[in-house]
Formats: structure tokens, sequence, C-alpha cells
């Protein structure tokens, strides 16, 4: 079996790497900008390519024929970027990928990352959130995603095998301190490694999130190109939302230290969303799977990857 990751040196895509490799896929895996230098990357083959460039994405397809695509290219950080790289690099770049499937491999099966920032703020009684909840996005990393999920809609109707997930917050070891969880991880565990005074500040302290082990995550990408039913949505979520504030009192725990947890107006975010919690009964009812690894667990796995990066 032969398939296409696009964004393979980003964190979700070094581990479907690895599961696909595990299972015995002739993998090729594109970059960007930076080519990956983990040696698990040696077992695929690496291409840099630029998913804004039509001509670069229809050859590759063109050439290595895939029977699985798995789309996680994109602008991944949701602020500090302008307008329009949004919509040119999540939405343009997905759609030249869409175009080179239906002249070069019509018959593969692709997967299109989303993201479940598209649904926006849904009130409290709405949730958890579920796949016929409509979106309303609330930055343009979030329109730009789901700008895209709706042109893989019309492409599906067309007849291509596309298939969405909606992807909540995820986490684990090697995640960048873009993220909440991680840069968390990597405040406490320079407390614990006595680098630094233990005081954390961070933004919203009561923003509760919907988190899932990268790990598993990858796992849910595979089964539903084996399982999912084209055309259709499916969300990617644990159905357990903790807040900021729990999550540093987890890892403070998990790491035997005490903090001192402050929030600063200047890190909250003008449209930051108070709860995003996620309804999994579609994905496990369809392909059976559901998240393996707790929290806590990827906690304590991210809290040990972070000391051992902060000790070399």
């Amino acid at each position: 079996m032969r398939a296409l990751i696009t964004g393979a040196a980003g964190f979700a895509g070094y581990y479907l790497v690895k599961l696909l490799l595990e299972k015995g896929y002739t993998v090729c895996a594109t970059y960007h900008r930076q080519q990956p230098k983990d040696q698990l990357f040696q077992k695929a083959d690496v291409k840099q390519v630029d998913i804004t460039d039509k001509k670069a994405i229809r050859s590759l397809i063109h050439e290595f024929v895939p029977d699985e695509i798995y789309h996680l290219a994109g602008l991944a950080v949701t602020i500090g970027k302008e307008p329009e790289e949004y919509y040119w690099v999540n939405f343009c770049g997905t759609l030249n990928l869409f175009e080179a499937v239906r002249e070069a491999a019509p018959q593969a099966r692709v997967l299109y990352v989303g993201s479940a920032a598209a649904y926006g703020a849904v009130h409290p009684e709405k949730q958890p959130i579920t796949e016929g909840q409509f979106l309303a996005p609330l930055s343009h990393y979030a329109a730009s995603k789901a700008a895209a999920e709706m042109a893989a809609c019309a492409y599906a109707a067309e007849g291509l095998h596309i298939i969405r997930a909606r992807p909540f917050n995820h986490t684990g070891p090697g995640q960048t301190t873009d993220y909440v969880c991680s840069r968390l991880a990597k405040k406490v565990a320079e407390i614990s490694l006595g680098c630094t005074e233990p005081v954390i500040t961070a933004g919203n302290l009561d923003a509760a999130r919907d988190f899932t082990d990268v790990r598993d995550v990858v796992r849910a990408y595979w089964l539903l190109l084996q399982k999912g039913r084209p055309g259709e949505a499916y969300n990617v979520c644990s159905e357990r939302a903790y807040t900021v504030r729990e999550t540093a009192n987890f890892l403070a725990e998990i790491a035997g230290v005490e903090i001192n947890l402050c929030s600063s107006e200047e890190l909250q975010r003008r449209t930051d969303i108070p709860l995003l919690l996620g309804s999994a009964t579609k994905i496990r009812q369809e392909t059976g799977w559901a998240p393996q690894i707790s929290f806590r667990q990827t906690l304590a796995d991210l809290l040990t990857w972070w000391r051992e990066k902060l000790s070399f």
C-alpha cells in the first residue's frame, strides 16, 4: 500500500509516518522548508514540496500514484500570520491537491485534516459538539480550514474518495511551545530542573479544551481511510475537556513541584473560546476508534520529553 503524507515534517506528521511504516506501507513524506532529520524518515521517500505550487503537486502525485493520501500540510499556527497567508496555503494549497488527485490518482482515498476550531464558539448547552453543528470560525486560520473543508465536500460530491477529519486539540512529545500543553510542560520541566523560578504566566486559565494524545489521533486518521464514508466529516476527540489551570496543576503534580500560576491579560486572545468539547460518537460507531492514552499519561510523556531535551 502506498501512502502520501503532506506536511509530514509537522508534529502529527512524524507520528503518522511512524504508524504507517510500522504497518508496512511505502510512504512518501513531504515537507516544505526544513527537511526532517529524524532517522525515521530514512525509511520513507522524502520530498520537498510546496502545496501552493500546482505543478509540483501534480507531478508528485503523477509519479508516486498513492493509494492513500493524508493531507496534513498547511499553516497550523492560529495567530501571527497575515490573513491572506492562511487562505493561500490552507485553502488554495488544498485545492491544488484535490485537482492533482482528480487528474492523476482519482481512485486514491484522501483524508482532509481540518480543525475543530472551525466550529467557533458553541454554546455550552450544545456541547459536546457533534458533526452536525454548523461551522462558525472566529479566526482566519479556522476560516481557511473551514473553506478547504467545503471544497472537500464539493470534490467528494464529484466522485473523489475524500473523508474529512475535524481533530480537536492534540498534544504529546515533540510538540512546539506554540501550543499550550507543551508550553506549560516546558516551563514545569525548567522548574523541576531548577532552571527558573516556580512562576508560570498564561492567558485565560479557565479556557477548557478537549485534548487527545497525538498517537491516538494518527491512529484515528488511518482508521478513517479504512472505514470512514466518503464525503463525511468526523470529529477526532477525547470527549473530556481540561482547563489551562487544570493542565498546569497536573504537570506540577506529575513533576512533584509547587507552582505559582498567574493570568496575564496580554496573553489572552480577543476571540478566545471558553469551551471546546467534542463528541466522538460518530467515529467510534463507524470505525471502532477510541483514545487509548489518558491525558495524564500524555502530559507525563510530554514532561519527560522536555526534561530530556533541556538536559542536553
